[in-house]
């Protein structure tokens, strides 16, 4: 009776550890080199997950370029005690090549994987422009005259994608810095979702994709997996339509020439994201408002900016 009980109890530990929740903190787009209060905006960011006790923290690109003036906020970003990834973005090498970038982050690689708990994270790195049959990685803003040939996951990536899918047997997230969902993001995304659905046929594989970018609170469907596009920490960019000075004082303005061209929160924006391998993925996000003026206040006719990241409750278990 009592080898039955003990075994009980160990099946009953075992069933727990394998329902773990995994939480983490997710933010993107910070652009420390645009927006004067990044430094702040990314204490507070690092303060709540520190509070939320989460499993690891995660920037999804467009974070800071590699210069010796921007040390002192990625010091504020390595502060945090745990876990810390990065992803690239496309204007993190906008003055440097990709190598520089990961090095002034600590990163070793553009695309990696890693796991915790009953889950298997994948970060891919977008930033490749094609010319001809070649792939050319973005380096010191080469990308900008490439718009229609940009944003592709080169052949060796996606050989690596589907062996590293292939390889485990966890439940898969994937964090991009352009979008795996819309006609404005990678383009080839669709060769990218025959990987997922092919990974999916025998049993639930891959459940989810988060990316940023768009400066856009995003969600779709895509073959019964959730593609979240998650909000800027820091800004909508709208360019000269809806050019506005006078926000911050002349002496910020000068030193950040950029800001007018944007609609910055008063609050900075990101999310705090639940998953479970029970089938449950809950994300929680800020909700912040427009230094004003915002959209509205500047004319802007059915607009799509918003300042917030909704919270979502979603399930990958049919």
């Amino acid at each position: 009776m009592k080898q039955l009980i003990f075994l009980f109890i160990i099946l009953l530990l075992f069933s727990c550890e394998k329902g773990k929740t995994i939480r983490f903190a997710v933010c993107t787009d910070v652009h420390h080199d645009l927006i004067y209060d990044a430094t702040n905006r990314i204490e507070k960011f690092i303060k709540v997950a520190e509070k939320e006790k989460v499993d690891f923290i995660i920037q999804l690109g467009d974070f800071c370029m590699p210069l010796e003036k921007n040390k002192p906020f990625l010091k504020v970003w390595n502060s945090f005690e745990g876990q810390k990834y990065h992803v690239l973005g496309n204007h993190d090498m906008d003055v440097s090549p990709k190598i520089v970038t990961q090095d002034f982050w600590g990163m070793e690689k553009s695309y990696y994987s890693f796991e915790r708990g009953d889950f298997h994270f994948i970060v891919l790195d977008a930033n490749f422009f094609k010319s001809g049959e070649k792939y050319v990685g973005y380096e010191n803003g080469n990308y900008f005259a490439n718009l229609e040939s940009r944003a592709y996951i080169p052949p060796q990536q996606i050989n690596w994608l589907k062996k590293d899918i292939s390889q485990t047997d966890k439940l898969v997230v994937v964090f991009s810095h352009q979008s795996l969902e819309h006609w404005g993001g990678i383009k080839n995304r669709t060769e990218i979702h025959r990987i997922f659905k092919e990974a999916n046929q025998k049993k639930k594989k891959v459940v989810a994709c988060f990316c940023g970018h768009d400066h856009e609170d995003r969600y779709a469907e895509i073959d019964d997996v959730h593609h979240i596009g998650l909000n800027s920490l820091s800004y909508a960019w709208v360019g000269s339509k809806l050019e506005y000075s006078g926000r911050f004082p002349e002496s910020i303005e000068e030193k950040y020439p950029n800001l007018k061209y944007t609609l910055p929160y008063r609050e900075p924006v990101f999310a705090m994201v639940e998953i479970s391998s029970k089938g449950i993925l809950k994300i929680k996000g800020i909700q912040s408002d427009f230094i004003k003026p915002g959209p509205d206040e500047l004319g802007a006719e059915n607009h799509h900016f918003s300042s917030k990241i909704t919270n979502r409750a979603l399930t990958f278990y049919k």
